[in-house]
């Protein structure tokens, strides 16, 4: 029995987002470098957005699962850019901030992060832009709403 039916992979969506995360990676590596991830600046950000968040609000804010957060915080708390102090209302919990380090880290690094998004969409018009960031983000919605397989 052989299946002759066509496939586009040019057009199929999840191939085309993993092809797009390609290009996201290289561009973020040629502009941010390597010694930041796009995922650990999406934790800087969210500690400078809500200092004294825990682990799991963290990990939910920055949309990672708990062992990649993990994984992300220790690297960063390595690095000293966040730093963990105890939650003074529950002592087994630890509650994250940026150190001053990580401050200036993600000060530096905004402006590159935006020069990212600039070489990603900068072609597109005003328009389309807005359209692709509505779109994928209604993917990403749907994606945190989808059963469990």
């Amino acid at each position: 029995m052989t299946n002759d039916e066509e496939f586009d992979l040019a057009t199929a969506p999840g191939h085309l987002i993993r092809r797009a995360q390609q290009v996201h990676t290289s561009v973020w590596a040629a502009v941010v470098g390597e010694d930041l991830t796009s995922s650990q600046f999406a934790v800087l950000n969210v500690l400078h957005d809500k200092p004294g968040v825990d682990q799991t609000t963290l990990s939910q804010l920055a949309s990672l699962d708990t062992s990649t957060c993990q994984d992300i915080v220790a690297r960063l708390k390595q690095k000293g850019l966040i730093d963990r102090v105890r939650d003074q209302s529950d002592g087994r919990r630890w509650l994250l901030r940026l150190s001053e380090k990580g401050v200036r880290t993600r000060a530096a690094v905004v402006p590159r992060v935006k020069e990212v998004g600039e070489l990603l969409l900068g072609s597109m018009r005003l328009q389309d832009r807005r359209d692709f960031v509505r779109l994928l983000f209604e993917v990403t919605r749907r994606g945190a709403e989808a059963p469990e397989f």
